[in-house]
C-alpha cells in the first residue's frame, strides 16, 4: 500500500478511548489509531455475513475529505449525484452524530439520486471522497479490513451530514458500544495476521 503511512506504535488507552464496536452498523467495528485535527487513522472490520448485507450503510455524504484502502479481502464503493429529473426517490436525513452530542437523524424531504459508478476494490488498492460525495460500500468478502485515512475538516461540526435512505432513517439501537483493552489487542492482533502489518503498543493496558 504505497503512499499510506501508519503509527507504528499505537497507545492502547487513546485506541481505547476513541474506537467503538457497531460503528454506523451491526458488524461494522471500528478502531481509531490516530486522531488529530490534521489527520485521523481508522481501522473498519466486518465480521458480518457479506450475503445478508448489500451496502453497509445508507447513501451519505460526510464533514471531510477521506482516503480508504482496503487491507485484506475486498468491498465496492458505489458514488451517487442528486437529480432532478432521474434516477430513485429518496428521504434525506439530516444527521448529527450521538458521539459528538447530537439528536441522530431529522427528516429533510425527498431528493432523486443517481448511481454514477461502482468500482470493486482490492487488497492494497484505494480511493479517495471528497466531504460532498454521496456514497455507500458494500463488502464482498468476508473479514475484509479496510484503513480510513481522514483529512482535516472542511465543513464545522455542528453542521449536519446528509443520509439518504428508502424509508425510515437507520435504527441507532445498540451501535457504538465500547472495546475493552483486551478487545482492541485482539483486534490488532487479527489485523497484523491477515495483513502482515505490525504495530508496537504502549499504555496502561499493556503488560510490562
Amino acid at each position: 500500500m504505497n503512499g499510506l503511512q501508519l503509527p507504528a506504535r499505537l497507545d492502547i488507552d487513546q485506541v481505547v478511548e476513541h474506537s467503538f464496536k457497531d460503528y454506523h452498523t451491526k458488524g461494522f467495528d471500528y478502531l481509531c489509531l490516530h486522531r488529530s485535527p490534521e489527520e485521523t487513522i481508522k481501522l473498519y472490520f466486518f465480521d458480518g455475513d457479506v450475503s445478508k448485507l448489500p451496502e453497509v450503510v445508507a447513501p451519505h455524504d460526510h464533514r471531510y475529505d477521506f482516503e480508504t484502502w482496503v487491507a485484506a479481502g475486498a468491498s465496492e464503493n458505489i458514488w451517487f449525484t442528486r437529480s432532478e429529473t432521474e434516477g430513485e426517490i429518496f428521504n434525506r436525513f439530516e444527521y448529527r452524530t450521538m458521539l459528538n452530542g447530537g439528536d441522530g437523524f431529522t427528516f429533510a424531504g425527498e431528493e432523486q439520486l443517481v448511481e454514477r459508478n461502482r468500482s470493486r476494490f482490492e487488497k492494497g488498492e484505494s480511493y479517495y471522497m471528497q466531504a460532498d460525495d454521496l456514497h455507500t460500500i458494500r463488502i464482498v468478502q468476508p473479514e475484509t479490513l479496510l484503513i480510513l485515512v481522514q483529512f482535516e475538516d472542511v465543513y464545522p461540526l455542528g453542521k449536519p451530514t446528509s443520509t439518504f435512505c428508502k424509508g425510515n432513517a437507520p435504527s441507532l439501537d445498540g451501535l457504538y458500544s465500547k472495546f475493552t483493552a483486551d478487545e482492541v489487542i485482539s483486534r490488532l492482533r487479527k489485523f497484523e495476521a491477515r495483513t502482515g502489518i505490525q504495530f508496537g503498543a504502549t499504555g496502561s493496558s499493556v503488560a510490562a
